[in-house]
């Protein structure tokens, strides 16, 4: 049979967050709560010029990134496969007429 522990079991206690070693040495700004909102400057480029402000609103409907390229590309896209969808025609055409 099993023999007693040699030593105490700890009692059963809720969980814990680790305690926060504050120290006055650090180099970081404490952590924001979650309830909390900082607004900070952008950096200004060396002419003083500082960066657009870009407003939006929740009311929109949301528009995903489109890159121009891909506009060009399928227009390009589209164009040659008119040109293979003629090419198909026209290489049937004399085969079924003759």
């Amino acid at each position: 049979m099993t023999s007693p522990p040699k030593r105490e079991l700890l009692k059963k206690t809720p969980l814990r967050p680790p305690q926060l070693h504050r120290t006055t040495s650090a180099y970081t700004q404490p952590r924001a709560s979650a309830d909390e909102v900082s607004v900070g400057k952008g950096k200004e480029n060396g002419k003083g010029k500082q960066l657009p402000v870009v407003e939006f609103t929740s009311q929109e409907p949301p528009q995903p990134f489109l890159d121009p390229s891909i506009i060009q590309r399928r227009i390009q896209y589209a164009k040659q496969y008119e040109i293979d969808q003629r090419k198909q025609m026209e290489q049937q055409a004399p085969s079924s007429s003759g």
